[in-house]
């Protein structure tokens, strides 16, 4: 009796999972509600960030960075040395994305067994038009997975893992990977000294270069009324970019 109401839930389950891939999908306006609306719950936060970078030519031993936000638009940093760290902190590239950019539903699927919305954008990316793919969950509109292609190269392909804080659906890990074409070849040039340029330019190489990006995030604090004071500027060595 018990394996055939197990069998019973399961097929209950497979149906309702077939139903929902059934659906309609929303429209381009539902589609990026449902990945703002978790963000919009956020009045301030901060976390502590480790940032770890693999990139040919750059110089950056590994950081734990302290981050600050607090709506609509305020940030700081708290960093012992030199650090790179985005603008938008824990928030990811769509809640920056243009409006006129459209997106497009373009498979309903699962992943890890979690329903989502395979959603293509159309733009461009490392000076060369590109496609963003990306997974979004349909109920929380995280997005667990995100990639960048043209004429079939990948230049770039994310991968991301949650948690909840306070009824909120936070980031707790990010892993990159990047490629860079054979014309950024700055990337190469990264920490070399003038002395050793000559040496150097002659063996540049034509081929594309990789690099890689990890990022945990860890002791989350949402929405504690943070005031105003905590992000006074101070003389740490920060790119925000």
């Amino acid at each position: 009796m018990i394996i055939i109401r197990r069998s019973l839930y399961l097929l209950i389950f497979i149906s309702l999972q077939i139903s929902s891939l059934g659906s309609e999908p929303p429209s381009d306006i539902e589609i990026r509600d449902l990945m703002l609306k978790n963000w919009e719950q956020i009045e301030d936060y901060e976390v502590d960030i480790k940032l770890s970078l693999n990139i040919p030519g750059f110089r950056m031993p590994s950081r734990n960075i302290h981050y600050l936000y607090k709506a609509p638009d305020k940030s700081k940093v708290e960093v012992k040395g030199f650090a790179i760290v985005p603008k938008q902190g824990i928030q990811p590239f769509f809640t920056f994305l243009k409006d006129s950019l459209s997106f497009k539903i373009v498979a309903d699927t699962l992943v890890n067994s979690k329903p989502v919305f395979k959603v293509v954008i159309e733009d461009t990316f490392m000076n060369r038009a590109g496609r963003i793919t990306f997974f979004v969950d349909q109920i929380t509109g995280s997005i667990y997975e995100a990639w960048v292609t043209h004429d079939k190269h990948e230049f770039f392909h994310l991968k991301s893992e949650y948690t909840l804080v306070n009824g909120i659906t936070l980031p707790q890990s990010t892993e990159i990977r990047m490629q860079f074409p054979p014309e950024f070849k700055n990337i190469q040039r990264l920490g070399k000294k003038p002395t050793e340029m000559k040496s150097f330019n002659t063996n540049i190489t034509e081929e594309w270069i990789e690099g890689s990006i990890s990022i945990k995030f860890d002791n989350y604090k949402v929405n504690q009324g943070l005031p105003d004071y905590r992000f006074e500027d101070d003389d740490e060595a920060i790119i925000q970019d």
